[in-house]
């Protein structure tokens, strides 16, 4: 049974690309694509996010002359070590960037198993109210449920186990990007 953003919404609808750091998991990701009958309308690449999205970004810019309406931050690797912190996915950098290639009411999902995380990956956010505004009042507050109404394999696995999913979404307002 299949529950991907891609098989679920209309053919025409939109397109997806998925950004991978590891080179392994993106080629299988890849490999799936035909399985689905989704060639065209899904992708992954193997990048770091915060060193190549930029450039990604402003290609898909440049070839299509649109812009973002979704970006999702799902489950990303905590880097619990401290020394390993600048590794997160989520920083001030990455967040102009995203608000560079997006229009006004343009959405960002975060997605998280680890409330530490999440947390975190909404104060960079916060911080940039220029860009971007949080959907709810209080830090302390998540969105109930997956605001897509797709589950990820990992949202499934951890509600399956009983565990919370730590969620916040965010809309650009109509400043102008960086």
């Amino acid at each position: 049974q299949r529950n991907d953003c891609a098989v679920e919404v209309p053919p025409t609808a939109m397109n997806y690309l998925g950004l991978e750091i590891r080179p392994s998991v993106a080629e299988y990701a890849n490999s799936r694509i035909s399985t689905w009958d989704l060639q065209g309308r899904l992708c992954f690449l193997s990048s770091n996010a915060n060193v190549d999205l930029d450039r990604i970004l402003n290609r898909f810019k440049e070839k299509t002359r649109s812009s973002l309406e979704r970006i999702t931050i799902q489950y990303p690797d905590p880097h619990f070590k401290k020394s390993h912190a600048k590794r997160r996915v989520v920083t001030p950098e990455l967040v102009c960037t995203l608000a560079k290639y997006t229009n006004e009411n343009a959405e960002v999902l975060l997605q998280s198993d680890v409330q530490s995380v999440l947390d975190e990956m909404r104060v960079v956010f916060r911080e940039h109210t220029e860009y971007f505004v949080d959907e709810m009042d209080s830090e302390e507050e998540y969105l109930e449920n997956n605001p897509i109404g797709i589950p990820t394999e990992r949202e499934v696995s951890v509600l399956e186990k009983g565990l919370p999913v730590y969620r916040a979404l965010f809309r650009r307002n109509g400043s102008p990007g960086p």
